[in-house]
């Protein structure tokens, strides 16, 4: 039997040795063959034989180490069939320093020369292979006893350190070209994240490893093309060779602009390129799109052929040389990167579309975990944390740098961090600032013990309570008490109180009263109740139906509110009022019988429509980041409603992710517009489990600055509010008109309609005829229902303007009222009104500051996408300039 040599189960191991009786045929054919070999064939036929006794044969698999760098050696090696690369490692990696061919004999160099040490090179195999192996023993008995094996020896050893100072020398060579151009392999890394995206990415980067066809990066810069490519080689059969980048973008240009791209393909005579120096290994091409057509043209005769067309050589007469170049070998896998699409005809290539970090904002909590361990540890520091409010931040930043600004911006924060913090500070994240969040603060990051109010569980509900308890004996005196104005707590209340500060808060707080609202929660209540006495599925909303009309039918309740209180003279009747909160109170509670959540408040009731168009001038919005929403929810807990969400931030407060039912109003957070839909109602609040709610101190009237959608039902609404200020004023108007003794009231009916339906006109009227004249100068004006929401904060001022007086002269009266109410004297109750001339200077006050405010709005909805001066946007305008400092005269006149 042959001898046998078993394969280490460790390639650092020496090989251990199995020997068995070798049979006479084996020996015939072992020195037959070395008898064919150039070498072998030159010793003497007893001399061949005395070495075949001593062989000892074993197969190797392709890739398998036969001895490594650092091992001792034991033996000599002689390859017999298959094919072995002698390779080392060095700074851009493995280097073969040669191929080993049947009859070849390596490992042989400190066996033979009877020096002590270690292998300076590996031997691996590349195809199967069948090795015979001589002992180190066994080599030295047969040198003493044949000394012509040492002359053979020693030919072969001058031959080869020949060939390895050769070699030596162009690897030298190839590590000072190669290595500023070699990449970190990311060997202990994966691709972060779990987003569709990613996962899209991760599959198609195991394809592009599992072959070694040339690749496309369609990528925008930052976008992690190195970290990829490299993980392709990584997982390619090329991980044992260099893998460097080359950006197209960097390479010097010659005096007349164009690329010089010697360094890609090589120069005759003067230089090798990096396809050249490579040999084998893969190669990053970053911004191919600046190559020249001719350049593009030579990387695509590569992929089809592996020969490299180096660049025409210069002779000593700077003419070029009429030469063709000669092509180059070479074994180099491509990766080309491109932020545009990179077409190459007839080549089987692997295309990959990066997404940029905006498109995949669901891993940026993996991708700033990973940035903040990373340079925690570079900076020997204790690991930093972001709370939600900063994590949120980053989330809705858009980064046009990608991947390579989160990695700075995470960077830059560390450092800026201080010593023995353990949570990211604000301020140094000053770079992310989404433009949806510019002039914005978030009170409940600013003010924490803001969010505690919110959550709690009596927010709004414990609220409910106190205004229902005001509601029900209010509206019963109304029926019950006294009728008039200066004894009726019901109309003090009503139209003392609720109406001036109503208008006042709108500036501040937006819709917050629908929170509130007693009509609403006699609804829920009412509702609750039936539904623990009669369990059924209520009707769902006609959401087509009512975008379309509900906002009219809306649009008419507050006509017939409008004429029911000029034309009966509700201010002064305690008990119409009265009708009137029940009548409001009763379509909140039909409907919330009838129909899910709160359609009423929503689409139909008069109160609401005004609410929500005049929470559009607020200081105060409730949003929620869009990026969040999208990419960290999956429940959409605050639109639908959902259980118990339990939280795991550092930050979280123990009544955070609630159960709730969801928006009352149907609205998502993260697709509000503007205030219209959002009654501050913190539902959604209490149920995200991602604090993307924010609640954003903002300049006042910003969802009418930007990309405003306004529709017809409620500019009509606007324009009947500000016609309201004329109707509260007829007499004065009649006066000046010269129909002193003409009156507007129910008992007159069919001459007071037209009266007060006109005077309700008037804004549109003025409004209309001013728009025609302003387009008539400037045909790019934007259309009529664009520009009548540059008066809605003039609408606002003007009604407010109006309920001055009695929140100066009546509110301060309310504890003598309410003792008139229950037929008490007022004798000794404190009060706290002004003068007359008070309440016409703060009106004056209200109606100035509308004049000086109207105007920004104005210029901003009527800014267009062409460059015009300033000037010229005044001039524009002028007509509607010209018509709010008239309608400011105007209300002077009329109110004081």
């Amino acid at each position: 039997m042959n001898s046998v040599l078993s394969l280490p189960k460790f390639p650092n191991q020496p090989l251990p040795l199995q020997v068995d009786v070798i049979e006479e045929q084996v020996i015939a054919e072992y020195s037959s063959w070395l008898g064919s070999q150039e070498i072998w064939g030159s010793l003497p036929a007893n001399v061949r034989e005395a070495i075949a006794r001593s062989l000892h044969s074993f197969q190797v698999e392709p890739e398998t180490p036969i001895y490594q760098q650092g091992q001792t050696p034991i033996g000599l090696y002689l390859l017999k069939l298959g094919k072995v690369e002698i390779c080392q490692q060095s700074p851009i990696g493995k280097l073969s320093i040669r191929d080993r061919n049947p009859g070849d004999l390596f490992g042989y160099t400190l066996v033979a020369s009877s020096d002590r040490g270690t292998y300076h090179s590996s031997a691996i195999a590349i195809t199967a292979s069948e090795i015979l192996f001589l002992p180190q023993i066994k080599f030295l008995e047969l040198v003493t006893d044949y000394p012509a094996i040492q002359q053979v020896l020693h030919s072969l050893l001058m031959q080869d350190l020949d060939n390895f100072a050769s070699r030596i020398a162009w690897e030298e060579e190839r590590i000072r070209g190669l290595q500023p151009y070699i990449q970190p392999i990311p060997i202990k890394e994966t691709i972060l994240g779990n987003s569709k995206a990613t996962q899209k990415l991760t599959q198609q980067i195991n394809e592009a490893a599992s072959n070694l066809k040339p690749i496309v990066f369609q990528a925008q810069p930052g976008t992690g093309k190195t970290f990829l490519a490299g993980l392709i080689h990584l997982r390619s059969e090329l991980a044992d060779q260099p893998f460097a980048e080359l950006d197209c973008a960097e390479l010097p240009r010659t005096i007349d602009g164009k690329l010089n791209t010697d360094l890609l393909f090589g120069r005759i005579d003067k230089q090798p390129g990096i396809l050249e120096l490579l040999e084998r290994g893969t190669l990053l091409l970053d911004n191919v799109q600046v190559l020249s057509e001719g350049d593009r043209t030579r990387l695509i005769h590569y992929l089809k052929t592996g020969l490299i067309l180096p660049n025409h050589g210069i002779l000593e007469n700077h003419q070029l040389s009429s030469e063709p170049p000669q092509s180059i070998q070479s074994w180099v896998r491509l990766i080309f990167a491109s932020p545009n699409k990179l077409i190459f005809s007839d080549i089987d290539i692997i295309s990959i579309k990066l997404f940029t970090l905006p498109q995949r904002k669901a891993d940026i909590p993996d991708f700033a975990n990973y940035f903040l361990d990373r340079f925690c540890r570079e900076q020997n520091r204790s690991l930093l944390q972001l709370d939600r409010s900063n994590l949120r931040r980053l989330i809705s930043y858009e980064y046009p740098g990608n991947l390579a600004e989160l990695a700075e911006i995470l960077h830059r924060a560390v450092i800026m961090t201080p010593i023995g913090q353990s949570v990211i500070p604000e301020q140094v994240l000053w770079s992310v600032q989404s433009t949806k969040n510019a002039f914005r603060i978030d009170l409940l990051t600013h003010i924490p013990w803001l969010r505690k109010i919110f959550l709690n569980r009596w927010y709004p509900e414990g609220i409910w309570i106190v205004m229902m308890a005001i509601f029900l004996p209010i509206t019963t005196l109304g029926f019950i008490g006294s009728q008039s104005r200066d004894s009726s707590i019901t109309l003090n209340l009503f139209w003392a109180w609720w109406w001036p500060g109503y208008l006042f808060l709108f500036a501040f707080v937006g819709r917050l009263w629908c929170a509130v609202c007693p009509f609403m929660i006699t609804g829920e209540w009412i509702r609750r109740f039936s539904l623990w006495l009669f369990p059924r599925q209520q009707l769902t909303w006609n959401t087509q139906w009512l975008n379309r009309w509900g906002a009219w039918v809306l649009f008419a309740g507050f006509v017939i509110i409008y004429l029911w209180e000029k034309l009966w003279d509700l201010p002064h009747h305690a008990y119409l009022s009265a009708w009137l909160l029940i009548a409001i109170t009763a379509g909140a509670v039909i409907f919330s019988l009838i129909y899910e959540r709160r359609l009423w408040c929503r689409y139909l009731c008069p109160i609401g429509g005004m609410n929500g168009m005049f929470a559009k001038l607020s200081m105060i919005e409730l949003r929620s980041t869009q990026q969040v929403c999208a990419s960290q929810c999956s429940t959409f807990g605050c639109y639908k409603g959902s259980e118990e969400t339990p939280l795991n931030f550092a930050d979280a407060l123990p009544n955070e992710g609630q159960a709730t039912s969801g928006c009352p109003l149907y609205s998502h957070p993260a697709q509000l517009q503007d205030n219209r839909d959002c009654m501050l109602c913190m539902t959604c609040l209490k149920t995200c489990p991602n604090r993307s709610a924010q609640l954003n101190l903002r300049f006042p009237a910003s969802d009418l600055l930007d990309n405003h959608r306004g529709f017809w039902a409620e500019a009509a609404l606007l324009l009947l509010l500000f016609g309201g200020v004329f109707m509260h004023h007829s007499q004065t108007i009649l006066n000046w008109l010269g129909w002193k003794n003409v009156p507007v009231d129910a008992e007159h009916l069919l001459t007071s309609l037209p009266l007060a339906l006109a005077l309700l006109s008037i804004p549109a009227i003025l409004t209309y005829i001013t728009h025609a004249i302003a387009r008539f100068f400037d045909p790019q004006q934007p259309n009529y229902l664009t520009i009548i929401y540059a008066y809605l904060p003039f609408a606002l001022a003007a009604n407010l303007a109006h309920y001055i007086p009695d929140a100066i002269t009546e509110a301060g009266q309310i504890l003598p009222i309410f003792a008139r109410s229950f037929g008490y004297s007022r004798a000794g109750l404190l009060t706290l009104t002004w003068s007359l001339d008070v309440a016409q200077f703060l009106q004056g006050v209200t109606l100035l500051s509308a004049m000086v405010f109207s105007p920004y709005p104005l210029l901003r909805i009527t800014k267009s996408g062409n460059k015009v001066t300033a000037i010229q946007r005044f001039l524009s305008n002028l007509p509607h300039f010209l018509l709010m400092a008239g309608l400011t005269i105007l209300l002077f006149k009329i109110m004081i």
